[in-house]
């Protein structure tokens, strides 16, 4: 009887150590499964926070750490993303070192960037043009390195970005991998091949993709198959700056039709190409003459001259933005071996009455390190010349200096450069001679300006009554006008008025004004 309460007791004793392992095992796995609930969620957390980044469909795990996001606006720095992208970078301009600037290019393009700057300028590798474009926000700098918002890098790198802030995902798609993509999926696709251009490749970049049928005849679709211009030209180059199509007829005539579908400038000239994309100014050309016709068609200036816009080859890149429309405002024209100059609207600023514009003294006749000059961007002058003499007129035509210089040319030391002309073989600054003669309001001499003033300008340049004496002093880099005698006798280091001089009174002519309406056609 004891033994069977003995072993009873045992059983249920071993029964309740069993239960309480159970439990204690049951515990345990709901302590480890809302652990694992607990990591899966914390994963997930940390997932979601965590930038995602994929280019061209991959994921790219490493970019994020260069990548800036601040208030849901996303900044990459320009040099480091170029590498992702396909592009090459460099510091500075073609010119040289400065941290203020860089550019970038592949095999197709250059495009450059300046700090605090809204413009970004790109250069196709086989054209001297440059396209630019207004960007979001200017070019930053931040810890010593120039970034750029997306879209500033849509722009400059050719791409698609896309950031979705509640995924916090960035997605980048190059215009290579583009290009692939829409070629696999329209038959018809003028893309790829020899006879694509990357200029038509970036219409993908604005949802829009060239086409050409069996014919060869090109057109233009939207990614979603819709007709934009029909496939009945021999030829289409999108301008990417203003979204528009430069096409060609079976006549081998050129126009210009908008993204959407919209005749700008009907296509009846040889040749078109844009010179300025803020006034929508075209220059075209027709029997081997040009014109400039505006984004209406209307004529600005009439298709007679030789040439429009200067040879900015033959002068130093650094003042000319765009050879065919210098300070935003004058138009170089030639004709019969003569050139002169009107505004935008067509207005006459210089008559077509002079040898040549700018300098071309070459290196090492006046001095080694002289430079061929055309402006002279602190006064917005530009250099005349006749006669075989050259003198200074400003962007509005009025005489700066009078044509009676042996010749005009600047020097670049240390970085800067410095005008100087030449007058009875005296050598002079051309900035020092205009702010003491020509415009002594802009000088800060408060002394000399009042003096000035005081003798009702008989200090201005050429004044054949009473002149005066200019001796130059050279310093190690420059030579700038210090002594001014003024006297009642002809010296011969003050240019005359009466030399030569450019007439001052050129005013815009009505019959110019009244091209603006008129038709190409006519």
């Amino acid at each position: 009887m004891n033994d069977f309460i003995g072993n009873n007791y045992g059983q249920n004793q071993d029964q309740l150590k069993t239960k309480k392992m159970m439990k204690l095992i049951g515990i345990i796995l709901v302590l480890l499964f809302i652990v694992a609930i607990a990591l899966v969620v914390l994963i997930y957390y940390i997932q979601s926070v965590q930038l995602k980044i994929s280019i061209n469909g991959q994921s790219n795990k490493t970019m994020k750490d260069i990548v800036l996001i601040n208030n849901g606006q996303v900044y990459v720095p320009i040099r480091e993303f170029a590498e992702y992208v396909g592009y090459e970078s460099y510091s500075g301009d073609n010119k040289g070192e400065d941290i203020t600037k860089c550019y970038v290019k592949n095999a197709n393009e250059e495009t450059s960037f300046t700090m605090n700057s809204d413009k970004i300028y790109k250069q196709l590798t086989d054209k001297k043009d440059y396209e630019y474009f207004t960007i979001n926000e200017p070019v930053k700098m931040i810890n010593e390195t120039l970034y750029i918002t997306k879209e500033g890098a849509e722009k400059a790198f050719n791409i698609k970005f896309s950031y979705d802030a509640e995924k916090n995902q960035i997605t980048i798609n190059t215009l290579p991998y583009l290009v692939t993509y829409w070629a696999s999926r329209f038959e018809n696709s003028a893309i790829m091949g020899k006879e694509s251009s990357f200029s038509n490749q970036k219409a993908l970049l604005y949802d829009m993709i060239v086409v050409k049928n069996q014919n060869n005849y090109y057109g233009v679709y939207d990614l979603k198959g819709k007709e934009i211009l029909g496939t009945k030209y021999s030829s289409i180059e999108f301008i990417e700056s203003n979204k528009e199509f430069i096409v060609t007829t079976a006549e081998n005539k050129k126009g210009i039709m908008s993204h959407d579908a919209t005749t700008k400038i009907s296509p009846e000239y040889d040749e078109i190409k844009q010179i300025d994309k803020d006034t929508g100014l075209y220059l075209v050309t027709n029997n081997k003459k040009q014109g400039v016709v505006n984004s209406s068609g209307n004529i600005i200036i009439y298709i007679e001259y030789d040439q429009i816009g200067v040879n900015a080859d033959n002068f130093s890149k650094k003042h000319i933005i765009n050879q065919y429309l210098l300070y935003d405002n004058c138009i170089p024209v030639k004709q019969n071996n003569k050139w002169g100059i009107f505004d935008k609207n067509g207005g006459k600023i210089l008559p077509v009455e002079y040898e040549d514009l700018g300098c071309k003294i070459g290196a090492g006749k006046q001095e080694p390190n002289a430079n061929n000059i055309l402006l002279i961007p602190e006064y917005q002058g530009i250099i005349v010349k006749n006669n075989n003499f050259y003198g200074i007129v400003d962007s509005n035509g009025k005489t700066l200096i009078p044509i009676a210089l042996k010749t005009v040319y600047s020097v670049i030391a240390s970085g800067e450069e410095t005008f100087y002309m030449i007058y009875n073989e005296q050598k002079m600054n051309v900035i020092a001679y205009i702010q003491k003669y020509v415009k002594p309001e802009n000088t800060n001499n408060n002394t000399n300006q009042n003096n000035t003033n005081n003798e009702n300008n008989t200090n201005t340049v050429g004044n054949n009554q009473e002149t005066n004496n200019v001796t130059n002093e050279q310093t190690a880099n420059n030579q700038t006008v210090n002594d001014v005698q003024t006297n009642n006798q002809q010296t011969t280091n003050t240019v005359p008025t009466n030399a030569n001089t450019v007439n001052q009174n050129n005013t815009t002519s009505n019959d110019t004004t009244a091209k603006n309406n008129v038709n190409t056609s006519n």
